[in-house]
């Protein structure tokens, strides 16, 4: 019954009360059965009934538009929330209706009645509308606090508090973030407690706490949040069996995965299966089932492509082929191939190319930059005096911004020391622009996304005066990066055309400085590093973007895997470089 009201919005009202006007006449009717007094409250029956179902068209044309209203400011809605949503709408309709078909049937019946057999048939009517199949879903909680997900927020956005542990006052979890019915992303909890009724949970990666009272029976928690002390919302949580939630299983069904070959999208990819390019399907399956398992954390989706062409492409959590994906730090390694594009066409001299002489006008805030190269700044080693908190906080883009970073002092020599700042690669945004006469966005369209047949892309997030963030805004598809893990895996070609030179794919993709990381290696923003796989160390490139945003290719094995995920807050970033050691399939 709560539900139905809340799908029938202002009009809720109205119809529970003529629910039970209509009700009280009825009863009153047939105790009067057989009387002249029934008349007249058969005919009330039957008009309030009317009543009722005008009440109920008008409270769908409210959900309607609220339905509308959502869909057209949230187009990222997939389509089965959208047909959920419609559907919900009819709801008051529905309610209305039924409504008006039971005061008919009355209407009908009562003159048939007569009050020695009415009391029965009353009596009858009040059973079977207090059974809990007619009286709607009762409020039932769990017998455990770690049973189920604890479900907070509303509108596109909701989060499933999952806690787990044998004693209540040491519990751990996460917090699973669904984002228009679709796993995001995940919070750990890394410290909890239950005293009943009080229960206390700990998310250090974003510093918040949510404190509040259990009422285990009912399957309620009222609370509220706090960050760093300071309060934030409240947020009443509900019991709910995951089950029910879709978007939260990695994988539809309870069967473990079997291999299914991809589909042709009409993108320009040749797909096949892994006989053709000798991979062994048992060896797919298991590397399927272990991302479904979780073991790599949240992945979204998992491409695998062999010999240029694609082998495997699943997607999790709700996800699908047509989604366009936040690449976080990923966008560097796009920005470095318009570099490579840039060179190629002679819009950029060399990588010695002085910073400087892309910002006329600025007046730098150290002599030193006069040996800033464009070199420096591709493999983060410019020497800036950025904190370590600064190196990772600190974004923008835009002329003020590009000012912002020229003042800043060169703390060490160009080229001697490596350090991975955010700051200083937005740099390139003016860079670009300076050598090539158009934005990033707009040379990117030309000089690689469209060689590529690359149709569907956002680089709007961040953008400042028309200048992108080139650090870590751009959103791609899946197969889309798939395609540039196979052009950098073919030296800069894809499907026998050259799309970047060859000279600048081998020199951005070579060592230039170790980071003491399980990436060890560090080129023109690109990683590389050696996989400690079945068959022994396997050499690889990597474009690494914060939460499991990956193009991981393996140059002697001839083959890219690409994931895309959530994991930026609780700590399995990198887990996938496990279990790529456990079960990447060997070629046979």
């Amino acid at each position: 019954m709560l539900r139905m009201i809340g799908y029938a919005g202002p009009w809720a009202v109205p119809l529970v009360i003529l629910t039970l006007v209509v009700a009280g006449l009825i009863v009153r009717a047939l105790l009067r059965a057989g009387t002249p007094e029934a008349v007249g409250s058969r005919n009330a029956i039957l008009f309030w009934g009317f009543v009722a179902a005008v009440l109920g068209f008008l409270g769908q044309c409210s959900a309607l538009y609220r339905a509308t209203s959502v869909v057209v400011t949230a187009p990222e809605l997939s389509p089965e929330i959208v047909a959920e949503g419609f559907a919900l709408s009819f709801v008051p309709t529905l309610w209305g209706g039924g409504i008006l078909l039971l005061s008919g049937l009355a209407w009908v019946a009562l003159p048939r009645l007569r009050r020695g057999r009415t009391v029965g048939v009353a009596l009858l009517i009040a059973a079977v509308l207090t059974q809990p199949g007619c009286a709607g879903p009762s409020t039932q909680g769990p017998q455990d606090i770690t049973q189920g997900v604890w479900v907070g927020g509303g509108g596109l956005d909701q989060f499933l508090f999952d806690l787990r542990g044998e004693k209540p006052d040491s519990l751990v979890g996460v917090v699973h973030v669904m984002h228009g019915g679709r796993m995001d992303s995940e919070v750990t909890i890394t410290r909890a407690s239950f005293h009943d009724p009080d229960l206390e949970m700990f998310m250090a990666p974003t510093n918040a706490t949510y404190r509040g009272q259990v009422d285990l029976a009912n399957g309620r928690i009222r609370g509220g949040l706090s960050f760093s002390g300071e309060p934030g919302p409240d947020m009443e949580l509900r019991w709910t069996d995951p089950s029910a939630l879709a978007g939260f299983p990695a994988l539809p069904g309870d069967q473990p995965y079997t291999y299914q070959e991809p589909k042709p999208g009409g993108d320009g990819w040749e797909v096949a299966s892994p006989g053709e390019v000798g991979l062994d399907p048992a060896a797919l399956d298991s590397l399927v089932n272990a991302i479904a398992r979780g073991e790599a954390g949240l992945i979204h989706s998992l491409l695998v492509v062999r010999n240029g062409k694609l082998v495997l492409e699943e997607y999790f959590h709700g996800y699908t082929a047509d989604d366009l994906h936040r690449l976080a730090s990923t966008t560097k390694s796009v920005s470095a191939l318009l570099v490579g594009a840039a060179l190629d066409r002679g819009l950029i001299e060399s990588l010695e190319t002085p910073l400087l002489g892309y910002f006329p006008g600025v007046s730098p805030g150290d002599e030193a930059w006069s040996e800033e190269t464009l070199d420096h700044l591709l493999t983060m080693s410019m020497g800036l005096d950025w904190s370590e908190a600064e190196a990772e906080s600190v974004h923008g883009t835009g002329e003020a911004f590009f000012r912002k970073v020229l003042s800043r002092r060169v703390a060490d020599p160009p080229g001697t020391r490596w350090a991975y700042v955010n700051a200083n690669v937005n740099l390139l945004a003016g860079v670009i622009f300076k050598a090539t006469g158009k934005h990033a966005e707009a040379f990117a369209a030309e000089a690689l996304f469209t060689p590529l047949d690359i149709s569907s892309w956002d680089w709007t997030y961040g953008k400042e005066g028309g200048y992108e963030l080139m650090d870590g805004s751009l959103q791609l598809r899946p197969r889309d990066l798939a395609k540039i893990g196979t052009m950098v895996g073919q030296e800069g070609r894809w499907q026998g055309r050259q799309i970047v030179g060859e000279e600048w794919i081998r020199e951005f993709t070579r060592s230039h400085f170790q980071t003491g990381m399980p990436l060890s290696g560090y080129g023109d923003l690109w990683w590389l590093g050696d996989l400690p796989a079945r068959g022994g160390e396997e050499p690889m490139i990597v474009a690494n973007g914060w939460g499991s945003q990956f193009i991981v290719i393996f140059p002697r094995l001839d083959m890219v895997v690409v994931t895309t995920g959530g994991n930026e807050d609780n700590g399995m970033h990198w887990a996938l470089g496990d279990v790529l050691a456990r079960y990447l399939p060997s070629p046979t």
